[in-house]
């Protein structure tokens, strides 16, 4: 009995001793793992560590940039911002962040930013809206909203007052080069009309005389040749002067004028041009928007008959409620409109014609597909800023 208890002590105290043993590996572990914890999570924090260097370098960018940005739900509910001039700002944080779009900003506004949202969490491109807030003086800002994660949209915003008032003074800079520059084609047009047509058509008298007077033979038919060519001369100097100053503009209209227009390309250029208008004109229409749309149809055309290859052109005229379309298009060869200097002085003169009417000027081209032009142009020569850009033609 007495080695039956003896037994049984000495069983309970290896159990204990067993029990003791398991605990303290435990305990050796769990401290291991906390160890190992703690050190990861210095190193995280250490100023060496890739993912500390990373958050350093994050902060850094949003030091340097002078945009706003936000962080907005799909509801249109300010979650966060970064400022890294707080006085930028149309609101105080503490008046926006937690409140929606419609609480802070005026209604229009608040609605237009409101369908921005919807469309940047659908797209995978940057949604772009332009507006002007109620400030004194008045400043003018860029938002570009892109899709972020778990439905949240990134605004950055950006203040492009200056640089809208340096494009506007461009515009009208263009606008005053135009106007110089078609006061001079006018006067060179008058000058090779009144002059140096009528004097081709003396000179072409003269030999027409002299060929009378010669016997007929070999100098008669030179004469005769002289004549011809003298004749031709005139013919293309009366061209020109009407390619210079198109005054079948204020004579016919603009829409007899661009038909008139193709008519003579075609058969100067053997080039069958399909010309199509629709809609009805408003009576006057700003002789600007006319003169703008006919110099783009010329020189469209001309692009056409000298560098696409193509034998075939289609030329649309389309009347709006608000605007006027132009589109002028080919089946050509085409050409990389990213390429550098890919767009000669044609292509510019044109963007410059309908930037200072305010209008929006789209190409859209690429080797061996073609080319097509559009433009649209608001009536009444008075523009205004559209808050989506146009983007097909």
């Amino acid at each position: 009995m007495i080695e039956q208890v003896g037994a049984g002590a000495a069983y309970s105290v290896y159990v204990v001793v067993g029990l003791l043993m398991i605990v303290a590996q435990l305990a050796v572990i769990i401290a291991l793992l906390v160890r190992r914890a703690s050190q990861r999570h210095a190193a995280n924090r250490s100023p060496d560590h890739p993912l500390a260097e990373l958050a350093a370098d994050h902060s850094a960018i949003l030091r340097a940039s002078s945009d706003l940005m936000f962080v907005l739900s799909r509801d249109g509910t300010y979650l966060d911002y970064h400022a890294g001039n707080r006085q930028m700002l149309f609101a105080p944080p503490e008046a926006f962040l937690g409140r929606n779009v419609r609480e802070v900003m005026p209604h229009d506004l608040a609605l237009m930013f409101l369908d921005a949202l919807d469309r940047a969490v659908d797209s995978d491109d940057p949604v772009v809206v332009e507006y002007d807030l109620p400030t004194e003086p008045a400043r003018r800002f860029e938002a570009r909203l892109v899709r972020a994660e778990h439905g949240r949209v990134l605004s950055v915003v950006r203040d492009i007052t200056e640089s809208q008032r340096a494009r506007e003074l461009n515009r009208q800079l263009a606008g005053r080069l135009i106007a110089s520059q078609e006061e001079e084609r006018q006067r060179i047009a008058r000058e090779l009309h009144d002059d140096l047509s009528q004097e081709l058509a003396l000179l072409n008298i003269e030999i027409d005389r002299m060929a009378d007077d010669v016997k007929a033979g070999q100098l008669r038919d030179r004469l005769q040749r002289m004549s011809n060519r003298a004749g031709a001369i005139a013919s293309d100097v009366h061209h020109l002067s009407h390619e210079l100053h198109p005054s079948r503009l204020q004579t016919m209209g603009l829409v007899a004028a661009i038909r008139s227009l193709c008519r003579d390309v075609a058969g100067q250029r053997s080039l069958l041009v399909d010309f199509m208008h629709e809609g009805e004109l408003p009576q006057p229409l700003d002789a600007n928007l006319s003169l703008c749309i006919y110099r783009i149809t010329q020189e469209a055309l001309h692009n056409v008959a000298k560098h696409s290859r193509a034998r075939v052109a289609s030329v649309r005229l389309a009347s709006g409620a608000n605007d006027l379309s132009l589109f002028v298009a080919d089946p050509g060869v085409g050409f990389d409109a990213d390429a550098t200097r890919a767009e000669g002085l044609g292509l510019a003169s044109m963007r410059e014609r309908v930037a200072f009417l305010k209008g929006q000027f789209v190409i859209h081209t690429s080797p061996g597909r073609g080319t097509r032009i559009g433009v649209r142009i608001p009536l009444g020569g008075s523009a205004v800023d559209s808050q989506s850009r146009w983007q097909s033609a």
